[in-house]
């Protein structure tokens, strides 16, 4: 039976490590010119894994915000239902989160133009 030895060297050397806390705050795209500087490049280190290695330094790294196919930003279902609520000026639809998030969304719409028409 073999065991796989831990590996105990990284592929960041010093100066790598530097030139990741002196570009803080990351975040994908900055990750992304790192990568193509030759240190980088040479140890086959790509933008990802810097930004992992900025991670794990606790060098501050900023998310890429999640957002969907056509670029509008992440709705949750409860988040629907709470601009519902707030767009009817009611409460208690909670437990329409369990609707499928295309209705709610449709929903969402029909609301708005209602309570433009009124207003």
């Amino acid at each position: 039976m073999t065991t796989l030895a831990k590996k105990t060297t990284s592929k960041y050397t010093p100066e790598m490590e530097a030139a990741i806390r002196d570009h803080a705050p990351l975040d994908l795209e900055i990750c992304e010119n790192l990568a193509l500087m030759p240190m980088f490049v040479k140890a086959g280190v790509t933008a990802r894994g810097i930004a992992a290695k900025a991670r794990s330094l606790q060098v501050e790294y900023v998310k890429q915000e999640r957002v969907t196919k056509a670029g509008e930003p992440i709705a949750t279902k409860e988040a629907l239902v709470t601009e519902i609520e707030n767009a009817m000026q009611v409460s208690g639809l909670k437990s329409l989160a369990k609707a499928e998030k295309k209705a709610l969304q449709v929903l969402l719409r029909a609301v708005k133009v209602e309570t433009e028409q009124v207003a």
